[in-house]
């Protein structure tokens, strides 16, 4: 989950006053913001003035946060992990949902996703919050023991719900894919109130549901990874869409002056290196992006867009360190490149 210190991932070109409580007596859209998941959420209603409906979507965020938080100690998730070796836990049923989903994208992705990847983001602690510098990282022998304990095969999901973790010391992380799930109940939650126009944004996972009042798409910013400031390198047009970015520019540590992004491959147990600086996914739903971001950044361009290409209606945006921007085809001319620094790529299928 994103820390309240990151830089955000997404922009979002509105051009609509909005406010950022709920008061009818303002124009724009009703808007309500809360600190939840280790980021800031922010929900934006354009059609609708009942404040109610966005209370239903936080008091939802909050339940999804308590059943799935790994720093929650009585969280299902929380339980799952004291319990590793041991014995099955029986979880709710959106949790069992949400780590059915995870282990899904981490067998579709030979494991570039990985959600029992808890002891080495523990390890790690790259959290946004800690100061920049460091005197020192994890060992290798440190990184090897953590990997030991890294394996989505020792995931077990059984009857009745209940989930087990095969080896003592492994942990579960929802953190990469449950704030698409959370936008996804976001989204359902505002449709089941007759809602059809909205921002969802979950601090780097937006989902944008309609037009605009004057029936355009949303316009949406993609961050430029070589600028500490928000500042964006292109705008993507959308409606009805999930919107995930994942990058190595948002979280990271600095060590003897090298510096140490957070999107950690469960295969080295060390931050990913490849030619990926950021990765978008746009599509239908948002866990899928979500569960998407984080495999494809660690895939690379080519092992990203083989999987991508494979799963249909899902697009992506690779920014390279070489100042690229590859560009999914189905949606280039949604795309528009606004830094002339960048040179633009078009990914055929």
């Amino acid at each position: 989950m994103k820390s309240k210190k990151s830089i955000l991932l997404l922009i979002v070109i509105i051009l609509l006053q909005f406010t950022v409580g709920c008061k009818k007596d303002v124009p724009g859209p009703l808007a309500k913001s809360e600190f939840l998941m280790n980021t800031y959420i922010t929900l934006r209603i354009y059609d609708k003035k009942d404040e109610n409906i966005l209370d239903k979507a936080f008091d939802r965020l909050r339940e999804i946060e308590n059943r799935m938080s790994v720093t929650i100690e009585d969280s299902d998730v929380s339980l799952i992990n004291q319990n590793a070796g041991i014995k099955p836990v029986k979880v709710h049923e959106d949790v069992y949902y949400v780590i059915k989903e995870a282990k899904y994208f981490a067998e579709l992705s030979n494991g570039a996703f990985d959600p029992t990847i808890g002891p080495l983001t523990d390890l790690w602690n790259i959290t946004g919050d800690e100061l920049r510098e460091r005197e020192s990282i994890p060992t290798e022998d440190e990184i090897k023991e953590a990997l030991e304990l890294v394996d989505y095969r020792d995931l077990e999901l059984l009857e009745d719900n209940q989930v087990f973790l095969k080896k003592e010391g492994m942990k579960l992380n929802l953190g990469g894919i449950v704030k698409g799930y959370a936008a996804d109940e976001v989204k359902r939650i505002f449709l089941e109130n007759g809602v059809e126009s909205a921002i969802i944004d979950l601090g780097g996972n937006l989902y944008v549901m309609g037009e605009k009042e004057d029936g355009e798409a949303w316009k949406i910013g993609i961050q430029d990874p070589f600028k500490e400031e928000r500042d964006y390198l292109g705008i993507l047009k959308v409606k009805n869409k999930s919107v995930v970015t994942s990058g190595d520019y948002e979280r990271y540590i600095i060590y003897n002056g090298e510096k140490y992004h957070h999107i950690l491959d469960p295969k080295t147990g060390y931050p990913s290196e490849n030619e990926v600086s950021g990765i978008t996914i746009i599509s239908d739903k948002s866990i899928v992006g979500d569960g998407l971001s984080t495999a494809l950044f660690i895939l690379g361009v080519e092992g990203g867009s083989k999987l991508v290409n494979q799963l249909g209606d899902i697009q992506a945006i690779f920014v390279t360190k070489m100042e690229e921007v590859i560009v999914h085809e189905d949606i280039i001319e949604d795309f528009s490149l606004r830094d002339s620094n960048y040179s633009l790529i078009l990914n055929q299928k």
